[in-house]
């Protein structure tokens, strides 16, 4: 490759497949590469396969800095927060503190929500021109709120977020469990819920899969897995990508998806971003005799309930910091107990699979970046918690950004 028009997008994840789409519908040929010999084998995998586009609040909050000392020390099992004696990291946490400040907060939120809004309508317009099947299902969204004050911010939110057209609403705790019979063996107490009824659900790494199928045959895209990108020369007129295996691919146009790893290919050439690695967890089990129908997210525990048919797929735990994406026996049995606690017909937990962890990329405002860093080079990363949700909008940003080829 290294002709004009050509492309190599790294990093074979929702956002890189999302990418090689975007692009080869403006006319780029496009080369897809990946260290995993398939897409979505990172943090795409085992995701809890929500798409969330109504439940878009940043991280970064007012209500979350009085928890900050707590996280610090370990105090809560479903958020940790890891220190260690690393200056970029010590950035990242004072960036994400000045963003818990309520007009940032709500800055974040409304810029989320926009994008959430354009990767609903992008999403919409794919499926009307490619019949892909991913499992994708209106199952509607409860977010449980604990208190009454989560109650009353997430009504301020709503406002804050209502022109973007996501139809939500707060229902009071017995609506929610007229919406979701299940929730009548929901354990602790709850004050209310969001109710997003449009929210859907759907398999990630199957979509990732099937829209590879579509880019290769459609727009003529060429996926190479096994190839560890190590290097890029950023070049004028075109970029080379150097790989583990001795192989170099040069291209108008190198796109970086690699999400949390991005920086050990950005950091060389001068363009660090603020990014953190967020390990999370996710197991499935056989749906129980009071399975919800209706995804719930319980905000309180961080957990994520997600019917898959037969199954039950529970997510949850934050370890801000952790990039290892080996499961932890411990943490990932800690999860299974507390989603027990919550929700105990759910799932048949005793017969869960062995479960699942990923590394989200984190930036301290929650936004992704996306942006084109030179003639040749460009980036769309640090997605987050909702890679998923944002993936088809940012892709579509990243399109706008870099342009047709020349």
């Amino acid at each position: 490759m290294g002709s004009t028009g050509t492309a190599i997008v790294i990093g074979a994840g929702v956002i890189g497949v999302t990418s090689a789409y975007a692009l080869a519908r403006k006319g780029w040929t496009v080369e897809l590469v990946d260290a995993a010999p398939d897409v979505a084998a990172g943090a795409s995998r085992g995701n809890g396969r929500q798409l969330s586009y109504s439940h878009t609040g940043a991280l970064a909050s007012p209500s979350l800095v009085a928890k900050l000392p707590k996280l610090a020390l370990g105090y809560d099992p479903a958020f940790r927060l890891s220190l260690r004696p690393d200056l970029a990291y010590a950035r990242w946490l004072a960036s994400f503190i000045w963003q818990c400040r309520r007009g940032a907060y709500a800055r974040n939120t409304l810029e989320c929500s926009r994008l959430a809004s354009e990767s609903r309508r992008a999403m919409d317009r794919l499926l009307d021109d490619h019949a892909l099947s991913f499992g994708l299902r209106d199952a509607g969204k409860l977010v449980l709120l604990p208190i009454t004050k989560s109650v009353e911010d997430a009504r301020a939110t709503l406002r804050l977020t209502a022109q973007f057209g996501q139809p939500q609403d707060i229902v009071s705790r017995s609506a929610a469990m007229e919406i979701e019979p299940a929730l009548e063996g929901f354990a602790p107490q709850f004050a209310g819920a969001v109710h997003a009824p449009q929210d859907q659900t759907a398999d990630c790494a199957l979509f990732c899969k099937r829209l590879l199928e579509t880019i290769t045959k459609e727009y003529g895209a060429i996926f190479r897995g096994g190839m560890r990108a190590v290097e890029i020369e950023d070049g004028n007129a075109e970029s080379v990508v150097r790989f583990a295996n001795g192989d170099a691919h040069s291209a108008s146009m190198v796109v970086v998806a690699g999400g949390h790893e991005a920086n050990r290919l950005l950091a060389p050439l001068g363009h660090r971003q603020a990014i953190v690695p967020m390990k999370g967890y996710s197991f499935t089990a056989p749906a129980g005799r009071k399975a919800p129908e209706v995804s719930i997210t319980d905000s309180a525990n961080r957990l994520v309930f997600t019917r898959l048919e037969d199954r039950i797929l529970v997510a949850g735990r934050a370890e801000l910091g952790e990039s290892r994406a080996a499961v932890d026996a411990g943490h990932l049995q800690a999860m299974k107990r507390q989603a027990q606690a919550v929700m105990p017909h759910a799932a048949d937990y005793s017969a869960s699979d062995e479960g699942w962890a990923g590394i989200r990329p984190m930036t301290p405002n929650s936004l992704p970046v996306t942006r084109k860093l030179s003639s040749s080079l460009a980036i769309n990363v640090g997605h987050g918690m909702l890679g998923w949700t944002l993936a088809m909008g940012s892709s579509n940003r990243l399109a706008q950004i870099v342009g047709s080829p020349a």
